[in-house]
């Protein structure tokens, strides 16, 4: 599959026309990179300078993890990510650091995006930043939603895949 392809499938992309596409496919920052079951792909606490989509595979997004990880330390499994999912928004939202941890739960293909590099595209295309963000506030919605479970029901976590978002 290209990273056209790719970015055409995924949740927070579903908006963008092809010539919009085009333009994140051209970021120089646009990479696809792959990574092994339980590598970890980025720790909570560092700093979120790529947004990621993946192409194939799952990815846990776990709370309680960081580098280095303190001893006391709880792991919770917030969410698993599948094939069209994004994580790692927080490059596109300030403080532009990560809450999470992300960690390989397959083999894992995915499409980095440059934080820096897709928000000076939001700048110079707005309607990009628009339809991007509408999306994007769609799936932090549907992902609080769900924490918001885990908080109620007091699992220690909650396995949830995330659907395949179809439009608003």
């Amino acid at each position: 599959m290209t990273a056209f392809e790719s970015l055409k499938r995924c949740e927070i992309f579903l908006g963008l026309d092809n010539d919009d596409l085009q333009k994140i496919v051209d970021l120089p920052s646009c990479q696809e990179k792959t990574y092994q079951p339980q590598e970890v792909i980025f720790y909570a606490g560092q700093p979120a300078e790529h947004l990621y989509v993946l192409v194939e595979g799952k990815v846990d997004l776990i709370a309680g993890v960081s580098t280095p990880q303190p001893k006391s330390s709880s792991p919770t499994l917030i969410i698993i990510i599948s094939k069209g999912g994004v994580f790692g928004w927080p490059a596109l939202v300030p403080p532009h650091v990560f809450s999470l941890t992300a960690i390989a739960k397959t083999s894992v293909q995915v499409l980095t995006i440059g934080g820096s590099d897709i928000r000076n595209l939001f700048q110079l295309h707005p309607n990009i930043g628009y339809e991007v963000t509408q999306s994007l506030l769609q799936v932090i919605a549907s992902r609080f939603r769900t924490i918001e479970q885990l908080l109620i029901t007091g699992k220690r976590s909650i396995l949830f895949e995330v659907p395949k978002w179809t439009g608003r």
